[in-house]
């Protein structure tokens, strides 16, 4: 099954490179680029740990308010759900995947804590995207500005009730007392999910830390890729697609490279980029920081 499920992702893989349509003058004037700004991509690549230490990080300190979890199997956990939540909607599997070397008593919590892992990580988002938007505004002309100013006023109400949401949310699961098949799998003696506000905290810095990364890498495979925009206009850009992405979801991660390839090539399109390269850096990106930790976790056993 593990084999099968192996050989299905790597079909679709290959069909979205495929899908690119790559000519070949323009993919050895891409390769003859890179190889003059390999130091650029290589720092980008090496981010990738950066980046996933601070989603292991996240997830080591939830879960060790469970349970006690080292370092080495808090990443397989996060290995396991990136595997599982890879063709389900809106990483759904994510969620099953973290939780399954939990106590069963502690299963549901750790869906829970990982609920709000994600929350913080969408609060992340949204507050770079507002900052995205808020920038784009400001050195907009006159109609799209005044165009720009409504979502303006959106994502920065919602950046502020956002951060309330994030220090206030409680995560109860009570209610599925009311349905038998959930009892084995709930604490009796704990079915609120307490966090203090210093967890709160740390896991919100951690998440505002990794969009930040995200940034770092964009800009450092757009520099190696030959992309010639300030640094402000890949921000905004960046930033707006990982929000647009965040809202719209997707069926499954390749869904997800369908959203940031459309809003990429639209908003770089506007700057004269050409669009062949928007596709190709957004599916390298794409292919680095998502499937290929996916595909690292189906090579990594559990210890037993």
């Amino acid at each position: 099954m593990k084999l099968l499920l192996l050989v299905a992702v790597l079909l679709l893989l290959f069909w979205q490179i495929s899908d690119l349509k790559i000519e070949t003058a323009l993919f050895a004037a891409l390769l003859n680029t890179l190889s003059s700004n390999l130091v650029y991509f290589l720092a980008a690549v090496a981010l990738l740990f950066l980046n996933y230490f601070f989603e292991v990080f996240k997830w080591f300190l939830l879960a060790n308010h469970l349970e006690p979890k080292n370092f080495r199997e808090s990443t397989i956990d996060v290995l396991k759900g990136l595997k599982l939540g890879l063709l389900t909607p809106l990483m759904i599997g994510d969620f099953l995947g973290r939780s399954l070397s939990f106590k069963k008593e502690n299963k549901t919590a750790a869906m829970g804590s990982n609920l709000f892992n994600s929350i913080c990580q969408t609060y992340s988002t949204l507050f770079f995207g507002f900052l995205s938007i808020l920038f784009w505004w400001l050195i907009s002309e006159d109609k799209f500005k005044n165009f720009l100013f409504i979502p303006v006023l959106i994502f920065g109400i919602s950046t502020v009730l956002g951060l309330f949401f994030v220090f206030k949310f409680r995560i109860s699961w009570s209610f599925l007392w009311k349905w038998s098949f959930f009892k084995p799998y709930i604490n009796s003696s704990k079915t609120t999910l307490g966090f203090d506000n210093k967890l709160r905290m740390t896991i919100l810095l951690l998440s505002l830390a990794r969009t930040m990364v995200f940034n770092i890498q964009f800009l450092l495979f757009y520099i190696s890729f030959g992309i010639q925009l300030p640094f402000l206009i890949i921000f905004i850009g960046v930033n707006l697609t990982l929000l647009i992405k965040t809202i719209s979801g997707g069926l499954n991660v390749f869904g997800d490279l369908t959203i940031r390839e459309f809003v990429s090539i639209n908003f770089f399109g506007m700057y004269h980029v050409d669009v062949r390269i928007i596709l190709v850096v957004t599916f390298v990106v794409w292919f680095i920081n998502i499937f290929l930790p996916v595909l690292i976790g189906f090579f990594i056993k559990p210890k037993l």
